[in-house]
């Protein structure tokens, strides 16, 4: 990428930057208020206040990194395969590490991620077959589960036999 383009990025930037700054001026609202509704809306007002802020924090270190690729001279240039990202798609998003090629790899793959549900309390993984799992320290036992419920069975119909294979 020549010097003109990266200047171009660079003052970009350094713009949303000066931007950030300027918009960082929200803080929490802390009021001693009586009214339950009034409290309610209060929290909740902050708790949309702190996501902002974080998405803030997110972006503005987005905008950083970009800055030091520009002076590493690795802007403009995609992380995984090395190529140069269109310029097109650097105006488009201009702090992206990936060419469209990639990013769109990326995404499929993403697809592809099977979704493991997690026991909320314990942070265990449970299988979705209608079988009870028993915790054996970090190791599901569905033998025993199944030994359980064969035992329920047999207390409610009597006949196990179809559960032990």
């Amino acid at each position: 990428m020549n010097s003109e383009r990266l200047e171009f990025f660079k003052n970009l930037f350094f713009n949303l930057l000066r931007e950030q700054a300027q918009n960082d001026g929200q803080a929490l609202t802390q009021e001693t208020l009586s009214d339950e509704v009034d409290k309610t809306i209060v929290d909740r007002d902050n708790l949309l206040l702190l996501k902002l802020q974080g998405r803030q924090t997110f972006y503005t270190k987005k905008i950083a990194d970009a800055i030091g690729r520009i002076h590493n001279g690795t802007f403009g240039f995609c992380e995984d395969c090395g190529e140069e990202i269109e310029s097109a798609r650097l105006l488009a998003r201009p702090m992206t590490t990936l060419c469209i090629s990639c990013k769109e790899t990326e995404e499929r793959n993403e697809g592809q991620v099977p979704y493991h549900k997690r026991s909320h309390t314990l942070g265990k993984s449970f299988n979705n077959e209608n079988s009870i799992a028993l915790f054996n320290n970090d190791e599901v036992t569905t033998k025993k589960a199944r030994i359980l419920e064969m035992e329920r069975i047999e207390l409610t119909s009597g006949s196990s036999q179809d559960l032990i294979n």
